[in-house]
């Protein structure tokens, strides 16, 4: 059943309305009580957050690990919220190139008293740069710096700035890596490698498939690019199949083949990439995660 506040909020965002307004409403998220801002109609996004699978990532994974959570692609601060409600005390060092996105974080920590964290307002790439931000909304999820990616499909553009992370965080320890760019993978492993190789972190990135198929070579070039560059690393992928709230299985593959976007792609998109040597330590922490799951289905 839909809340009262919940239904009200999207009748508010329909009518356009929630954009002449600036407020917070409380929720719980991990069994933690937070307050979500909404500026100039961002917000909805978070209010609507629930525990799912990333979460039991971060409370096996990410907490046996030392060192900072690093958060490429920050958006308006879903994984944040997810660290920070499992994980207060670590370190969480964000990186997101749409200004506005980054405004609405500041004023999420401030409001949350999140502490430890740090939200650079640039993107990650191979090398130091100005690129331009391709969007449609003010927070689009969506956005991304790749043009090819989905052309002619954004109506905004911005220009951000594109930094390599090892030129600047390179003898920082790295826990856990999350990276959801929307078709810059590549760039964004080729300028952490030197400090991936140094750290030897778990990796979640999200691989999209193809926006249509006037792009399906060009996306699976990127991947191929993603693969070798993982294989260089001694690194092993797993992809995770879900359904949104879970993860129901998943498959040690050796290559990423890529599709046309279907309604079903997001449930096959997501991937982890770790040392070889920590793979039974990975498989392990997964099959833990499913288990319950199949034992509900089975029972």
């Amino acid at each position: 059943m839909i809340s009262f506040k919940l239904l009200l909020l999207r009748i508010l965002k329909r009518t356009h309305l929630i954009d002449r307004f600036n407020f917070s409403i409380k929720k719980e998220l991990n069994g933690k009580i937070i307050k979500v801002p909404f500026i100039n109609g961002a917000g909805l996004t978070n209010y609507v957050l629930k525990s799912d699978w990333m979460d039991l990532l971060i409370q096996s994974l990410v907490k046996e690990q030392d060192g900072c959570f690093v958060d490429v692609g920050v958006n308006i601060g879903q994984t944040l919220l997810r660290v920070k409600t499992n994980l207060p005390e670590i370190e969480y060092l964000g990186f997101e190139p749409n200004s506005t996105c980054v405004s609405y974080c500041q004023q999420l920590l401030r409001m949350n008293n999140f502490k430890n964290c740090t939200i650079q307002n640039c993107a990650l790439s191979s090398q130091v740069q100005n690129l331009i931000l391709e969007k449609s909304l003010m927070t689009d999820v969506r956005a991304s710096v790749v043009s090819a990616l989905r052309p002619g499909f954004f109506t905004e553009y911005e220009k951000v700035l594109a930094l390599d992370y090892q030129s600047f965080y390179l003898d920082k320890q790295i826990a856990f890596v999350k990276i959801d760019v929307e078709g810059s993978e590549f760039e964004v492993l080729s300028g952490m490698r030197n400090a991936i190789e140094k750290h030897r972190p778990i990796i979640a990135c999200e691989v999209l498939d193809s926006h249509n198929n006037d792009s399906l070579e060009f996306t699976q070039q990127k991947a191929n690019q993603v693969v070798a560059l993982i294989n260089s690393m001694d690194y092993a992928i797993i992809r995770l199949i879900t359904n949104k709230s879970n993860i129901i299985s998943y498959e040690r593959i050796e290559t990423i083949l890529i599709k046309q976007w279907t309604k079903e792609s997001g449930e096959l998109n997501d991937y982890l990439f770790f040392p070889k040597y920590k793979e039974a330590n990975v498989t392990n922490t997964l099959d833990k995660i499913i288990s319950p799951l199949r034992n509900a289905i089975l029972g």
